[in-house]
């Protein structure tokens, strides 16, 4: 019998989704959510359904939920109900009463569906390697940090007007704060727990978006050390560069420039420079397997569970908050 997947969405990461559903499950049936009822040629052979309800109709095994932010939320709590597995693109979500409405919902879930929630970085190896260095207790504490990410807007889409992008539309849960979720979840993977101290940024750029284009938070670990998350649309050169200094030495992962070093007084060390280390495709390709893997066997625990990453989007609340 054939396993059904519903996909809420129809733009490029939907499209990344389906294509990796299809090396791992051969005969997929597979369904598409369009409120304009067309789907581009590459998803199909697909059936297509305008609504959720609709498409819930339809009784799918799972749900891939890659629709715009603002329906994220809304779309998981529907799902959580019927006990389906659902594969949740980040942001989770872009409001406060989302996030309680999710908690509530999670607790509430006693099928214990397989959740995913895409923080793909998290299955990057680099990340991984930089993980197991901060563990390392010859390298000290973590005395301060500085994660940023940036891309002109312009490059990421460069085929789409961006007035009609949800990132340009907060209403869509467009801005960094949550198209850049990353990081922030980057950070509190990486560091632990942190707290919000303050926050700068805004429309402070000439891009014809109405969404925040720069955010930059500060904030502290447990042992008062700063964490400095950076965040922009406007970078004309892309950056995603996570620098941590520590008592014996400083580590520096620079994603784009596949590079992660330690230096400390005497020389600078590479640990990685390997292309499969920095290779973001692939993430997306065990983030699957790791969701499948969870449908199989309820005791698999997968990298981005859904209540972790509630605490990333407190987090990210948190920093959007702190600049209104």
């Amino acid at each position: 019998m054939s396993i059904r997947i519903l996909v809420t969405g129809r733009g490029s990461i939907a499209l990344r989704h389906v294509r990796c559903l299809r090396d791992e499950l051969p005969g997929l049936e597979l369904a598409v959510l369009s409120s304009t009822g067309e789907v581009d040629a590459d998803f199909q052979p697909c059936s297509v359904f305008t609504t959720l309800s609709h498409g819930l109709q339809w009784n799918p095994d799972a749900v891939v939920i890659a629709s715009v932010s603002s329906r994220h939320g809304a779309e998981l709590r529907a799902c959580l109900k019927r006990g389906l597995h659902c594969l949740v693109e980040k942001p989770l979500v872009v409001t406060r009463a989302e996030l309680d409405d999710l908690r509530a919902a999670l607790s509430t879930n006693e099928q214990r569906s397989a959740i995913v929630v895409g923080c793909n970085l998290r299955y990057l190896p680099v990340v991984r390697q930089l993980a197991a260095a901060l563990a390392d207790v010859r390298i000290g504490a973590v005395v301060r940090a500085h994660l940023e990410v940036g891309q002109n807007l312009t490059q990421w889409r460069p085929n789409r007007e961006l007035v009609h992008s949800y990132s340009a539309q907060p209403e869509l849960g467009g801005g960094v704060v949550f198209d850049l979720v990353h990081e922030i979840d980057m950070a509190r993977w990486l560091l632990g727990p942190l707290q919000v101290q303050a926050a700068v940024g805004g429309r402070l750029g000439h891009l014809p978006i109405k969404s925040d284009d720069v955010h930059v938070a500060l904030l502290t670990r447990f042992n008062g050390a700063p964490v400095v998350i950076s965040l922009d649309y406007l970078s004309q050169q892309a950056v995603r560069r996570y620098a941590i200094v520590c008592e014996g030495g400083s580590l520096t992962c620079d994603v784009v420039a596949k590079r992660l070093t330690f230096a400390d007084g005497s020389e600078t060390r590479l640990i990685a420079d390997m292309p499969a280390d920095f290779d973001v495709a692939q993430s997306y390709r065990t983030q699957m397997k790791d969701w499948l893997a969870a449908w199989h066997d309820s005791s698999h625990a997968v990298a981005s569970s859904l209540a972790d990453a509630l605490e990333s989007a407190e987090l990210m609340l948190a920093m959007n908050e702190a600049l209104t």
